[in-house]
């Protein structure tokens, strides 16, 4: 296999308004990676929330990634896996990648269990598979605080208004096996907004930035969690890929969804 750059691996779900695997895609256009997108689902959502999901065999898509395995891949993002068997099969596809890459291979999973605008993605069998079998492959997870309070079983109100439940609540994803969990904190009432980066060791580090103001777009947790794997695959530290991540989605934002 020949690239004319690095590849970047994105595995996700399309959705036709604009998130999902569209919005990796944008997220890492003027970046120094091949982008290879392999599709898990097929969603169809409206601003009434999801109304179906066409979940692709998680062998089929899952071979189609391994056709990647063998190439310069960099880092893998995850985004919609929607079952249990796509969750392992994710894990199949971390171990491939580690195997070949090394053990320090970049993997970064955006825990999408639910739509912004209503309707489940992921059932509860496969939350507990995400946090009981991918998690300890030392994945980076980047929730936002309604995720992350469901993944915790906490009160998502108390998480949007306080920092110390946010802190143990990402210690206690980093306990089950991830290497580090980013906490984005857009959906608290703070300003500035204050994503937290917990690192396996206990580090921490909260990182600021503004509050944006401006037209809405799609799929800002997918652009942020694509640039968070292709700054970690370009060698970048965590927080400071985090925080390149936070200032992509927010001029995204800004500008309202145009380029």
């Amino acid at each position: 296999m020949t690239e004319l750059h690095p590849l970047l691996l994105v595995v996700a779900g399309h959705d036709p308004s604009g998130a999902g695997i569209d919005a990796d895609r944008d997220a890492a256009q003027e970046l120094p990676f091949e982008f290879a997108g392999v599709v898990t689902a097929n969603t169809e959502q409206d601003a009434g929330g999801v109304r179906a999901i066409g979940a692709r065999p998680a062998r089929k898509w899952l071979l189609e990634a391994f056709a990647f395995v063998l190439g310069d891949v960099r880092a893998v993002k995850f985004g919609l896996l929607p079952g249990a068997e796509h969750v392992l099969a994710a894990l199949d596809l971390v171990r491939a990648l580690r195997e070949r890459h090394g053990a320090d291979f970049p993997v970064v999973v955006d825990p999408v269990l639910a739509a912004s605008s209503g309707g489940r993605f992921l059932d509860a069998d496969a939350v507990k598979t995400l946090k009981r079998e991918l998690l300890p492959a030392r994945v980076v997870l980047t929730p936002n605080l309604d995720e992350l309070a469901e993944l915790t079983a906490r009160d998502p109100r108390e998480l949007a208004r306080a920092l110390e439940p946010r802190l143990a609540a990402a210690r206690d994803l980093c306990a089950l096996g991830a290497a580090a969990v980013i906490a984005k904190g857009g959906h608290g009432g703070e300003d500035p907004v204050r994503d937290l980066v917990v690192r396996a060791d206990g580090r921490y580090q909260w990182l600021l930035h503004p509050r944006v103001k401006g037209g809405k777009i799609r799929g800002s947790g997918c652009r942020y969690s694509t640039r968070l794997a292709a700054r970690l695959g370009q060698g970048w530290t965590l927080e400071t890929a985090a925080e390149e991540a936070a200032r992509h989605v927010a001029t995204r934002i800004a500008a309202g969804g145009t380029r």
